[in-house]
C-alpha cells in the first residue's frame, strides 16, 4: 500500500453563540488500496492558519509514493530535524495532521479501531464539557449552560476564572455552578495563564474547599519552579502541559513536583509523539488528560488508560456522526480508525478563506 494524494480543508464552525466560529485544517491522506485517512487540528491563532496548510501541504507531497504503515519512520522524517525555534511550532502542527491520517489508514487496513490498536480494553472513556463556561458569562447564563451539558450527558465540566479579579466572584462562580449541577457532577477550573503565583494561592486556597478535579494553567507553563511553589501552597490538584511540545518540557515540570496531572497536546507531533509523551510522564505516575482534538485524543486517553478527555464541539458538524456522552463517558465507534468520517456537504457549508 502506498500513499497517492492528499487534500486539504479549512472550515469554520460555529459553536458557541458569544464565541468566534473555531477555526479547522482538516486533511485527507489517500491510498492505493482505496482507503483514506484524515485529521484535523484547531489554529488558535489567526495568522498561524495559512502557513500550518501550506506546511502540511508540503509535508504531504514529501510523502507521496511512501508505506502508510511506516508511521514511525515518517513521523521522525517530519518532525526529527526540527532545529530552529521558529519552525518548531508551526512544523509540529502540521506533522500531527499527517501522523493522524496515517494512524486513522492504519486502522482502518487493519479492521480495528484505533482505541483498540492502541491497547484499550475499553471503548469508552471520561471526558467534560469544555465550551460554554467563560468568564464573561454572568451567572444566570453561566448555571443554565452547565445545565444543558448536564442534560447532555456530561458528569464533569471546566469553567474559566482567567480575568475574573476577585475571590469573591471566584467563589460566586464557583457555587453558582455547584447550585446548577448538584453534587454528582465535578467541576475544573482553568485560569489560561492569567494569574500569578501570589493571586493563585490565596484565591486557591478560597477554592480548596470545593473539592475541584484541578486548577489548570494559573501561570505560564514554563514558570516550573512557581508552578511548584503553588502546588505546595494548595490541596486542589494542578494541571499544565497543554502548550508543551517536547518530552523534555514534562520532565522539567515532574522533577520539580510542578503538577498533579499533566495535559498532552496532540499538536506536539500527533499520535506517535503523544504516545512518547505519556511514557515520560507514566514514570512519574501522574495521571494524563488530554487537550482539545476531542474525537481523536480520546482513543490516546483509552489506549494509554489516562484519566479524562477535554471535549469540545469543533468539529461536530463537519463529521457525519460524532461519538456520544453517556453518563460522562465518551463512547467510541467500534468502526476501524478513529470510527469518524467526513461530511463532504458540511466541508463545502462551512468552507472558509483561511
Amino acid at each position: 500500500m502506498k500513499i497517492t494524494g492528499y487534500e486539504t480543508y479549512f472550515v469554520r464552525v460555529p459553536y458557541e453563540k458569544a464565541r468566534d466560529a473555531a477555526p479547522q485544517v482538516i486533511l485527507r491522506l489517500t491510498t492505493d488500496a482505496g482507503l483514506d485517512g484524515i485529521a484535523y487540528v484547531t489554529p488558535l491563532i489567526a495568522w498561524t492558519i495559512k502557513p500550518i496548510r501550506v506546511a502540511v501541504e508540503e509535508m504531504a507531497k514529501s510523502i507521496i509514493g511512501e508505506d502508510p504503515m511506516a508511521i514511525e519512520a515518517i513521523n521522525q522524517k517530519l518532525t526529527g530535524r526540527l532545529t530552529r525555534p521558529q519552525f518548531d511550532g508551526l512544523a509540529r502542527s502540521a506533522a500531527s495532521l499527517i501522523d493522524i491520517a496515517l494512524w486513522d489508514i492504519k486502522g482502518k487496513a487493519l479492521e480495528q479501531p484505533l482505541w483498540r490498536l492502541l491497547g484499550a480494553a475499553d471503548n469508552t472513556v471520561p471526558t467534560y464539557a469544555s465550551w460554554n463556561l467563560w468568564w464573561h458569562y454572568d451567572l444566570e447564563t453561566l448555571a443554565r449552560n452547565a445545565s444543558e451539558a448536564v442534560d447532555r450527558g456530561f458528569r464533569a465540566m471546566k469553567y474559566r476564572l482567567g480575568a475574573v479579579k476577585t475571590v469573591e466572584e471566584c467563589i460566586a462562580r464557583t457555587e453558582a455552578l455547584e447550585d446548577a449541577v448538584g453534587p454528582d457532577v465535578e467541576l475544573l477550573v482553568d485560569m489560561n495563564w492569567f494569574w500569578d503565583v501570589d493571586k493563585t494561592i490565596r484565591i486557591g486556597r478560597a477554592l480548596d474547599e470545593h473539592n475541584l478535579m484541578w486548577l489548570e494553567d494559573p501561570i505560564p507553563a514554563n514558570e516550573y519552579d512557581n508552578l511548584r511553589r503553588i502546588s505546595d501552597a494548595l490541596t486542589t490538584p494542578i494541571c499544565a502541559g497543554e502548550t508543551y511540545h517536547e518530552a523534555q518540557q514534562f520532565r522539567d515540570l515532574l522533577d520539580r513536583r510542578g503538577a498533579d496531572v499533566v495535559m498532552i497536546d496532540l499538536e506536539a507531533g500527533g499520535i506517535t509523539q503523544m504516545l512518547k509523551m505519556a511514557h515520560v510522564v507514566e514514570g512519574y505516575n501522574v495521571p494524563i488528560a488530554s487537550h482539545m482534538c476531542t474525537e481523536v485524543s480520546a482513543h490516546v486517553i483509552a489506549g494509554i488508560d489516562g484519566k479524562i478527555v477535554e471535549y469540545i464541539p469543533w468539529m461536530e458538524p463537519v463529521f457525519k456522526e460524532v461519538p456520544p456522552i453517556v453518563d460522562g463517558r465518551i463512547v467510541l465507534s467500534e468502526r476501524p480508525g478513529l470510527g469518524v468520517e467526513l461530511d463532504d456537504a458540511a466541508l463545502k457549508h462551512f468552507a472558509a478563506d483561511s
